[in-house]
């Protein structure tokens, strides 16, 4: 079969993360020993947005690389395009008689591909899934579950043939579930107590942050449940 190529651009949590953090405590910092206050709250509020913006802008592009995802009839390729800052990754090949099965995980701000591996590993691709990025990353989720498949088997094998199939996502799995049953009970818990005692000092805002998250993950369970 021909090879198929894909090019995307992959995020590190874990970099993206950690150089927002890293970004706006120093920003925070330089603008409390060098600049007024501001006696104005809406300056403050601009003044807020910036740090915010500037620190999003590095993060984003310290957090990032690109990378060229090509499938052969031996595998999976993975060619570094563009690395990540101040990294020396190599290229990855993964034969395909090691490849498990694959899980698409949609998640509040990131959508993860997983091709979880025989040997116990597993190769991830992480994306921001709010930004308007242009690269090849849905049709590669589109594509595998169907190229895969005629790859390690060949299009016209029917003797025995492997099948990749699609694994359980973290969202279908008990665990996550029983932690999100205590996570649930847990804020209906605090619900009720600052309704019953207003002057507890709980913030609403607060509340209603974990309780949107809380929503959403609800939402991820039920649709792993319909799915399967």
């Amino acid at each position: 079969m021909k090879q198929r190529e894909y090019q995307v651009i992959i995020y590190s949590i874990s970099r993206f993360i950690i150089a927002m953090i890293i970004v706006i405590c120093s920003l925070s910092i330089l603008m409390v020993d060098y600049l007024p206050k501001p006696e104005n709250e809406i300056i403050s509020i601009l003044q807020f947005i910036s740090i915010f913006m500037i620190s999003f802008y590095l993060a984003n592009r310290f957090g990032r690389a690109r990378a060229k995802i090509i499938l052969t009839n031996e595998g999976i390729i993975h060619a570094w395009i563009r690395r990540f800052f101040l990294s020396r990754e190599r290229n990855i090949k993964i034969p395909w008689d090691i490849v498990d099965n694959y899980v698409f995980q949609k998640n509040r701000n990131f959508d993860s591909f997983i091709i979880n591996l025989t040997n116990k590993t597993r190769y991830k691709i992480n994306r921001l899934n709010f930004l308007p990025i242009k690269d090849d990353f849905k049709k590669l989720v589109k594509d595998f579950p169907r190229l895969s498949n005629e790859y390690i088997n060949g299009i016209d094998s029917n003797l025995n043939p492997k099948r990749i199939k699609e694994g359980i996502s973290m969202y279908a799995s008990k665990s996550f579930r029983w932690a999100f049953y205590i996570m649930l009970v847990g804020f209906v818990f605090l619900l009720l107590f600052n309704v019953f005692n207003p002057d507890s000092g709980t913030n609403w805002s607060a509340l209603g942050v974990i309780g949107c998250g809380i929503l959403f993950y609800g939402f991820m369970i039920i649709g792993q449940k319909e799915n399967n």
